[in-house]
């Protein structure tokens, strides 16, 4: 049978991959949201993640871990509202990385807000400590860690 494909059911997949998980441990997907001031979305974790080389992450983009039976839009965007309280539609994906200090495949989405006069509030508190928007020139002072080059290009910065 080399060379010829073999279509799974979708069940038969997960079973493979681990019945017991629902999502992936490191497949992230990262909002670059903007609102109609050009502002960019930024969360403060209440416990910073350690990388390799030392990198330290305490703000970043929202995001998370994408549930298998979802597209990549539709985690973004279940994600932003999740951790920001803010509707977010996905508009275009900007770059899909290994990331150098961080064991975890992420892809960025710039998105716009859909409900930028509404105050975001976390359903994810444990996690988030500040929900804060900022001009694009200051992500780079508030990001420690690799700051991905076609993010900045997109952000100009």
């Amino acid at each position: 049978m080399v060379g010829k494909t073999v279509k799974m059911p979708v069940t038969e997949i997960k079973q493979i991959m681990n019945p017991k998980e629902k999502e992936s441990k490191t497949f992230i997907n990262l909002g670059v949201v903007l609102n109609p001031k050009g502002e960019v979305l930024l969360i403060k974790r209440k416990k910073p993640e350690q990388g390799a080389k030392g990198a330290v992450l305490k703000w970043a983009f929202p995001g998370g871990k994408q549930k298998y039976e979802e597209s990549r839009k539709e985690c973004v965007e279940r994600e932003v509202l999740a951790e920001t309280g803010y509707a977010a539609k996905a508009i275009k994906e900007i770059s899909l990385r290994y990331h150098p200090e961080f064991p975890v495949v992420i892809v960025y989405h710039l998105c716009k807000i859909e409900n930028s006069a509404k105050p975001g509030k976390t359903k994810e508190p444990w996690e988030i400590e500040e929900i804060r928007w900022v001009k694009p020139q200051e992500i780079r002072n508030l990001i420690t860690s690799n700051l991905d080059e076609k993010v900045a290009k997109e952000l100009k910065i």
